[in-house]
């Protein structure tokens, strides 16, 4: 924590624990009588805990957690996930339910003995279910509702919409066994949206965080009791089930403690915005989760024996124990912790220099690749030491390509060449104009370059360079690549799969019916002998091996409509726009299939040949394989990116102006 307590008040706050989740939390969740705490994760994972930070049970979910909650006694989890399903487990965590929910949910909500779930929809509707899953009944709103809440001792669902409406539906048995009717007992308008809904064991004190326009506070018959302003916008507020202390969570990351009256007992800074504060039943504690992934407990009085000050934050503990009973256990030492990079370095003296930065990670050396608006290509080793500088290349433009012991850059008019293992680099004497495509194979092949996206061509590497051949076709050029025998291949704008043999005569070709223009890569390694092509036709979903002629000699159906195809290691990768991901071997077996991950993010594979994804996205960097688990991540202090570039040894990207790099570890035996 930020922030020093309050000298002046008596109350004397302590951090009793901080552990870490595997990603970056979405919710959390007290099971107050249970002494159990329920989070839950972007990487759709949820972790059962006790209130000493000691991890119980975890278990991954193959569809996006929606909306989650815990009842009071433990009994009863409810998860609802995207595809309208709505999961309930037993106290033992085990799955007793999963059926079909409302359609487009948005909240959840049990009663604190875990018979009822409730659960609201966007479509203007509640509906309630047993805790066997059966349906007890429903109520139609009068706006979309996104926060429920049951009033612990009296039947009563408080409800409340995002803009800011706030109802109370009392519930009464229905006319059939095991059936409940919901009927209005009051509303009430707000001026603000709601972040958060909580009430007192008897409804004396309903809570509705109201950001700009601080807690709002109604009593059971919804008639307005004033309100708690703090200087910031409120988001979380909870309460202790009788009412003598309230905690609040600020927007810009402040935590306070008021009392009943609203006078601030204690205030603090956290490192971040909380995304969930809860009290505990008789207000000795607070659970509360950030965003990057912290889960913390603060018991509000205490002599400070044992526990950590809470004006001094000490590193959490990864949430990980070889005891637990996990349904997805990770096979990584570093799962759930947050790493530092190995290093950074300023490399950008202002930010608009920084955006334009261009990235690339070579793993054979080790090395970084970075190449600015200077367009000249600078190489570091994987400690961060400066190996060279390549020539400037004149032009508009900038890439970046690797291969064993080579860095290659480009504009549209130049190329230059690193050379690795001798730390030497020289510049093409050759004319181009507008390259669009660039693919080295330096050892066996040279430059595969394409001009106007119309214009083929093959160079040799050798020295100033010189053209081995070239030619121009009539549609404009897709994706290109090179093959066994020198080879190159390229599909076009109309469909087709055009190959060339070394002296860049023609060698074969496919063509698509209807034409679709066609994704491409060189077979994988290990891929059948037979197999020199792989392409991808996105909008018929189909992955196809190919001869080196082009003959199609199999082909294998994608579930979803793909968006892009990547050769790494043994493996074609094929990505959709939503982030679900399918690795298929150069014979068309598929290998894993991963779940959808928001993008941005890379592929890449490990040093210990797993593929994993790389995604980032704010502050937070996250490497986890595609059965979703973590293999490591970390939290910065300043957005990610644009320029990210991963690797089997690592991953380089900007964190503002400076170069960030982050090694792979490998994985424990």
């Amino acid at each position: 924590m930020g922030a020093t307590p309050n000298r002046n008040s008596a109350m004397n706050p302590v951090l009793a624990w901080s552990v870490v989740a595997d990603a970056p939390l979405r919710g959390l969740a007290l099971a107050r009588e249970a002494g159990t705490i329920l989070a839950w994760d972007e990487a759709d994972r949820l972790y059962l805990l006790d209130v000493l930070g000691t991890l119980i049970v975890k278990h991954k979910l193959s569809a996006r957690i929606v909306a989650a909650a815990i009842s009071d006694d433990g009994s009863t989890t409810a998860v609802v996930t995207a595809g309208q399903r709505l999961i309930l487990l037993d106290r033992a965590f085990e799955q007793t339910t999963d059926r079909a929910t409302v359609p487009d949910p948005a909240a959840a909500a049990i009663d604190p003995l875990g018979r009822y779930v409730a659960i609201a929809s966007r479509e203007k509707l509640i509906q309630l279910y047993t805790c066997s899953g059966k349906i007890a009944g429903k109520v139609v709103t009068l706006q979309p509702i996104a926060h429920l809440v049951f009033v612990p001792t009296r039947p009563i669902l408080l409800a409340a919409s995002a803009y800011g409406a706030i109802q109370a539906y009392e519930i009464f048995p229905g006319s059939e066994p095991g059936k409940l009717d919901l009927e209005i007992a009051w509303k009430e308008g707000q001026l603000s949206s709601v972040g958060r809904l909580t009430t007192t064991g008897d409804a004396g004190m309903i809570l509705a965080s109201c950001f700009t326009h601080g807690v709002q506070r109604f009593n059971a018959e919804g008639k307005s009791e004033g309100s708690y302003h703090l200087g910031g916008s409120a988001a979380h507020a909870a309460v202790d089930f009788a009412g003598r202390r309230i905690a609040v969570a600020t927007v810009e990351g402040e935590l306070a403690i008021l009392n009943r009256s609203g006078n601030v007992r204690w205030k603090t800074g956290l490192p971040r915005p909380a995304v969930a504060l809860e009290c505990d039943a008789l207000g000795r504690y607070l659970i509360y989760a950030l965003a990057t992934g912290e889960i913390d407990r603060l018991d509000l009085e205490s002599t400070g024996s044992g526990a950590e000050s809470a004006g001094v934050r000490a590193a959490p503990k990864p949430l990980q124990n070889p005891a637990i009973r996990s349904k997805t256990q990770s096979t990584s030492a570093a799962a759930g912790s947050i790493r530092r990079a190995d290093w950074t370095m300023p490399i950008a003296k202002s930010d608009a220099d920084a955006d334009s930065i261009v990235l690339a990670v070579l793993d054979d050396p080790p090395r970084v690749a970075v190449i600015g608006r200077d367009n000249r290509a600078t190489i570091y080793d994987q400690n961060g030491r400066k190996l060279g500088v390549a020539p400037e290349i004149i032009g508009v433009g900038r890439i970046l390509r690797v291969e064993p012991g080579f860095v290659v850059a480009a504009t549209d008019r130049m190329i230059a060449i690193y050379d690795v293992h001798a730390n030497t680099s020289r510049r093409l004497d050759m004319s181009f104009a507008e390259i669009s495509h660039l693919e080295p194979r330096l050892e066996r092949f040279g430059l595969a370059i394409i001009q106007e996206r119309d214009r083929l061509g093959r160079a040799s590497a050798e020295g100033i360079g010189r053209w081995i051949w070239r030619r121009e076709i009539e549609s404009p050029v897709e994706y290109c690549a090179i093959g066994r025998a020198s080879a190159f291949a390229a599909t076009t704008e109309d469909g087709l799969l055009r190959i060339f043999d070394a002296a860049g005569e023609p060698l074969g070709s496919y063509g698509t019916d209807p034409a679709e223009p066609l994704a491409l890569i060189e077979a994988p390694e290990g891929s059948p002998r037979e197999v020199a092509w792989l392409t991808l036709a996105h909008r018929v979903q189909r992955l196809r091996g190919h001869s080196l002629e082009g003959d199609v000699l199999w082909e294998t159906a994608i579930p979803w409509e793909s968006w892009e195809i990547r050769r790494i290691g043994e493996a074609a990768v094929v990505g959709a726009p939503d982030g679900r991901t399918i690795a298929v071997r150069g014979s068309g077996e598929v290998i894993a299939e991963a779940g959808p991950l928001e993008p941005p993010f890379q592929v890449c594979l490990s040093p210990d040949k797993i593929i994993w994804r790389v995604s980032y996205r704010d502050m937070n960097l996250i490497c986890s394989d595609l059965k979703g688990e973590t293999q490591w991540r970390a939290v910065v202090d300043t957005a990610l990116g644009p320029a990210i570039a991963v690797g089997s040894t690592g991953v380089a990207v900007m964190l503002g102006r400076e170069l960030a790099w982050f090694s792979h570890p490998r994985l424990e035996t």
